[in-house]
C-alpha cells in the first residue's frame, strides 16, 4: 500500500502520532478497538461523506491529526475541524468514537490524578470518566459552545465525574419550577446546565426512574411549559403540577442514590 501525503507537515505529523499505552484493561481495549476500525473500509466510506476538511481520508488517525491530536492546539483549523465532527456526534456513533479517541490522553491523565483518591484506583475512575465524556460528546451544547471544544469536553468530564454529585447534595430539586436549567449553574465553572440536568436524569434512569414522570420531566427541561403539558393532556394546569411534584420526588430519591 502507498500512501501520500498532499504536504510535508502532514507526512511529519502522521509520523509522530501515538496512541496510548499501558496495563489497565479499559484502554488496552479502547486502543486496539480504534486500530480496528482505523483502517476499516466501512468507516472510511463513512467518514469520507462527510467533506470534511482536508480532502480524502486514508485512515481515522489522519481525522485525530486535522483535529489537532498530540500537536499543538494553536495548529490552524483544529478546534473547528473537532467542532465539525462534534456537530455529528450528537446522531453518528462513529462520530462520537472518533472524538472520544481524540480526547483519550488527557482522559487518561485525569484518572491516573483521579484514581489515587478514588475507591478502585485507576480503572474505577477510568470507567466512570470514559461514561461521562460519552454522555458529553454526544449532548455537547454546539450552539453555545463552537470553540476551545477539547477543553471544554475534557473539564467538563472531570467535573461531572468528580464534583458534582457533591453539589447533587445541596440541590432542592422539590422547588423546581419552568425555568429549571437556571438550578444547575455550576459555580465559576461555565458548565452548560442543560447537560448538567441531562446528566442528573441519565442517573435517574440508571437508578430505577422511567415512565410518565420522567418524561414529564425531560419535557419540562427541554422547554415546555407546564401550560403546554397541560394542554397536550386535556387537563388543568394544577393537576399537571401535582404529576410536577411526584416526579421531582421521585427524582430526588433517585439521585440521593446516585450520589
Amino acid at each position: 500500500m502507498t500512501t501520500t501525503s498532499p504536504t510535508p507537515q502532514k507526512s511529519k505529523q502522521r509520523s509522530t502520532l501515538t496512541h496510548p499505552s499501558g496495563s489497565a484493561p479499559l484502554v488496552r481495549k479502547l486502543v486496539t478497538e480504534w486500530g480496528a476500525i482505523s483502517t476499516q473500509p466501512r468507516s472510511l466510506r463513512q467518514v469520507n461523506r462527510w467533506n470534511l476538511p482536508g480532502g480524502h481520508i486514508a485512515s481515522l488517525d489522519e481525522v485525530l491529526l486535522r483535529s489537532g491530536y498530540g500537536i499543538e492546539s494553536s495548529y490552524e483549523n483544529a478546534d473547528a475541524f473537532l467542532f465539525a465532527l462534534v456537530q455529528r456526534a450528537a446522531h453518528d456513533e462513529l462520530a462520537a468514537r472518533i472524538v472520544l479517541q481524540r480526547i483519550l490522553p488527557p482522559l487518561i491523565a485525569i484518572a491516573g490524578r483521579r484514581g489515587h483518591i478514588t475507591n478502585g484506583g485507576f480503572n474505577a475512575a477510568f470507567n466512570e470518566i470514559l461514561g461521562q465524556a460519552w454522555i458529553l460528546i454526544r449532548t455537547y451544547p454546539v450552539d453555545r459552545r463552537p470553540a476551545k471544544v477539547a477543553s471544554n469536553l475534557v473539564r467538563d468530564t472531570e467535573y461531572f465525574a468528580f464534583v458534582r454529585n457533591s453539589r447533587l447534595k445541596r440541590l432542592e430539586v422539590e422547588n423546581w419550577t419552568d425555568d429549571v436549567d437556571e438550578k444547575f449553574v455550576a459555580d465559576d465553572l461555565s458548565i452548560d446546565p442543560g447537560i448538567e440536568l441531562a446528566l442528573i436524569l441519565h442517573d435517574a434512569v440508571k437508578h430505577g426512574m422511567s415512565g410518565a414522570p420522567l418524561q414529564l420531566l425531560m419535557r419540562l427541561s427541554s422547554g415546555e411549559s407546564l401550560d403546554e403539558v397541560a394542554a397536550e393532556a386535556g387537563v388543568c394546569v394544577r393537576t399537571v403540577r401535582t404529576w410536577r411534584s411526584k416526579a421531582i420526588s421521585e427524582l430526588r430519591e433517585r439521585t440521593q442514590c446516585a450520589a
